[in-house]
């Protein structure tokens, strides 16, 4: 029995699929650098009057540029983490679809996160982890600290 190229060939990944693994890559990133993650996919609820969701929201153990040396022990940063996966180049490096609408968008979801947090922290700050797959290759990952900032 002869098979059929549909058959024989695996299905490429949907876009869903890709994103999933994006921020699966781009999460144990993050916890290998003793990042601890509070959050993932997080969305408001519906009386919130926001949609969209924060792919990852964290702690980064560092202290931020405002931390000085003396003083009691610095708290660990919050970030939101925005998860962006390509396969290709082809429609630009995948930070670049984060544009000012998007940031403004984060910000709004990152402040209803924090008004029902209790979460002990410094500051905010928005992230953005980008992730290349290139079937066949070793996933290619940049994080970009303080976008918009």
């Amino acid at each position: 029995m002869t098979q059929t190229p549909s058959e024989s060939e695996p299905r490429p990944p949907t876009r869903r699929e890709t994103g999933s693994r994006g921020e699966d890559i781009a999460a144990r990133y993050l916890v290998d650098r003793g990042w601890l993650i509070l959050e993932r996919n997080w969305r408001p609820g519906r009386g919130a009057g926001l949609r969209g969701e924060l792919d990852i929201i964290a702690l980064d153990p560092e202290p931020g540029p405002e931390h000085h040396e003396a003083g009691p022990a610095p708290r660990p940063g919050l970030v939101v983490v925005e998860v962006k996966t390509r396969t290709s180049l082809r429609a630009g490096a995948p930070a670049e679809a984060v544009d000012s609408l998007k940031l403004a968008r984060l910000r709004a979801l990152a402040g209803a996160w924090v008004a029902g947090s209790t979460v002990d922290h410094e500051g905010l700050r928005i992230d953005v982890v980008s992730v290349l797959l290139r079937p066949g290759q070793p996933a290619v990952l940049r994080h970009h600290r303080g976008v918009g900032q």
